[in-house]
C-alpha cells in the first residue's frame, strides 16, 4: 500500500495560496494592514501557518481559523460574520488554483497500472481535502482517504498512520507514506512502522534517516 500526503505533494499548495493571496489583496489593499503586496503575502503565510496548527492542536475549529487570519489582516476590528464573508471571496480564488504539480497524475496512473493500491492520509479538514482530490480528478486512483479531521488525530502522531493502515488492511511494515515534509510526513510515518519516503521537490537538503526523491516523475516501488 502506498500512502501520498496532498497539499504540496499531489496539490500544489503553495502556488494556489499565493495566487489566491495575491487576487485577494489586489481587491481589497485599501483597508488591509500590510503596506504592499510582498509584505502581504510573507504576513498571510505567517498567520496561515500559526492557525492551521492550532486549529490542528484542537484549539480553533476549522472555522475559526480561517476568521483569525482575516481579522489579523484586516486595517480595522470587524465582526465574526465579516471575517467569514471576507475568507469566502479568498476562498473562491483559492480553490479555481487548485491544481496538481505535473509529475502527479502520470505516476498515479503507473501505479494504478501496476494494480497498486493508493491512499491520502491528510492533515486538514476532511470535506475539502476530498473537495481537492475531485477537483484535480485524481479522487478514483484512491481506495482509502484519511484525513486528521475523520480520525482526531494528526500527523505527526502515530495513529493517523496506523488507523490509515487499519482502514486499507494492511500492515504499517508493508506500507510506504510520501510526503513533501520531513517533520510530520517521512519521519513520523517512519516511526510509525511505514517506509517514510521524503518528497523534497526544493531540493532543499539530505536526510540519512528516509529515502529521498526529488520528483514522482520515474517514481517505482521496487527501488525501495
Amino acid at each position: 500500500m502506498i500512502f501520498f500526503d496532498i497539499d504540496g505533494t499531489l496539490l500544489d499548495h503553495e502556488q494556489a495560496e499565493k495566487l489566491a493571496a495575491l487576487e485577494f489583496y489586489n481587491a481589497c489593499s485599501s483597508d488591509i494592514k500590510c503596506n504592499n503586496r510582498d509584505e502581504f503575502l510573507v504576513e498571510w503565510y505567517t498567520l496561515s501557518v500559526k492557525y492551521y496548527q492550532e486549529y490542528l492542536e484542537k484549539k480553533l475549529s476549522f472555522q475559526e481559523q480561517r476568521r483569525m487570519r482575516m481579522k489579523d489582516v484586516w486595517r480595522f476590528p470587524i465582526k465574526n460574520e465579516e471575517a467569514d464573508d471576507l475568507f469566502i471571496e479568498y476562498i473562491i480564488s483559492y480553490k479555481r488554483n487548485w491544481f496538481t504539480f505535473l509529475d502527479v497524475v502520470p505516476c498515479l496512473q503507473r501505479l494504478k497500472g501496476s494494480n497498486q493500491k493508493i491512499g491520502i492520509i491528510s492533515n486538514g479538514e476532511h470535506q475539502q481535502q476530498l473537495e481537492k482530490l475531485n477537483q484535480m480528478d485524481i479522487s478514483s486512483y484512491f481506495d482509502v482517504v484519511v484525513t486528521s479531521d475523520s480520525t482526531g488525530v494528526a500527523k505527526p502522531d502515530k495513529s493517523i498512520f496506523l488507523e490509515a493502515c487499519k482502514k486499507a488492511k494492511c500492515k504499517p511494515e508493508e506500507s510506504y507514506y510520501i510526503g513533501d515534509r520531513i517533520e510530520t510526513d517521512a519521519l513520523a510515518s517512519k516511526h510509525a512502522g511505514m517506509k517514510g519516503i521524503w518528497l523534497n521537490r526544493k531540493n532543499s537538503s539530505t536526510h540519512s534517516e528516509v529515502s529521498v526523491i526529488h520528483s514522482l516523475n520515474g517514481f517505482r516501488i521496487e527501488r525501495f
